[in-house]
């Protein structure tokens, strides 16, 4: 596990403080990764194609920022303790498990899905620290490295942390047996990002004629709280995506809908750096 764990790709016209980020679009594992889930379970975590749909803000002068491994290896949008104690061999003051943890999906998974266990054996502590070392720590500092140098270099940046979501709720989520909307937006109820930025792609959303839910059932999770400081000119939301809009959520291919929804996102995308640049301007 001494490969790269992620991938960065930085704008290929003249940069803006924009940085999207998608955590959860990694599908590898590590050689010595060991698990009794099957492969379509491990699957469901996947944010399929997730970086790709995005991968237009490069064009527009934005960074974007992807995982390579799966997050059911570790999930780069939990804080680094929110371990369950129950899952490893022996006890560990690091463990602060949060909701996540107590629904089986913290930073190391304890379930792939409802009643459907990672692991037939207790991890050890040297595991979990591998992982942390090899993979959620050098996504964070890559992540923090570019939204510090940008956000000094403009005095301000925009972070946008990229998902998809099921299209109806399981046991393991809030919203468990409900349909969701088209796109959720999360900033943590206005507690991570400057509300202009929020409405702006809201309303860039809906003029595409899709259906917007605002922190419901997704306020945004960890990325989306430790980096967004809007005080501090550092703005942080979350997008899901309903994943029936663009993908096959049975076998993770893309379906008919892909090329088009794409496009809209595009439109997206160049609102969203049009707005970064006036504000870049006004200040």
């Amino acid at each position: 596990m001494k490969k790269t764990s992620y991938c960065l790709q930085l704008p290929v016209a003249t940069e803006i403080p924009l940085v999207f980020d998608s955590p959860h679009s990694g599908i590898q594992f590590p050689q010595d990764f060991r698990c009794q889930a099957s492969l379509a379970a491990l699957k469901t975590g996947w944010d399929a194609k997730v970086n790709e749909l995005w991968e237009e803000v490069l064009e527009e002068g934005g960074t974007l920022l992807s995982a390579l491994y799966s997050r059911m290896v570790i999930d780069l949008n939990r804080a680094p303790d929110d371990i369950d104690p129950d899952l490893l061999a022996a006890p560990w003051a690091l463990c602060k498990p949060t909701k996540y943890s107590d629904r089986g999906m913290g930073l190391i998974r304890k379930l792939a899905l409802p009643d459907v266990p990672m692991y037939d054996r207790p991890l050890e502590i040297e595991e979990v620290l591998q992982r942390l070392c090899e993979i959620y720590h050098p996504y964070h500092q890559v992540l923090k490295t570019r939204l510090d140098d940008l956000c000094q270099q403009f005095g301000a940046v925009w972070h946008v942390d990229c998902h998809s979501m099921k299209s109806t709720g399981n046991k393991m989520n809030v919203d468990a047996g409900e349909r969701r909307a088209d796109i959720v937006l999360g900033d943590n109820d206005g507690n991570c990002c400057e509300p202009g930025f929020v409405e702006m792609v809201k309303t860039s959303f809906e003029s595409l004629g899709y259906v917007v839910a605002l922190n419901k059932p997704y306020k945004g999770g960890y990325l989306v709280t430790h980096y967004g400081q809007p005080l501090l000119n550092r703005h942080s939301m979350q997008i899901e995506i309903n994943r029936a809009l663009y993908l096959d959520e049975a076998k993770f291919v893309t379906n008919d809908n892909y090329q088009s929804f794409k496009r809209d996102l595009g439109v997206v995308i160049s609102n969203m750096a049009t707005y970064v640049r006036a504000k870049v301007a006004a200040a």
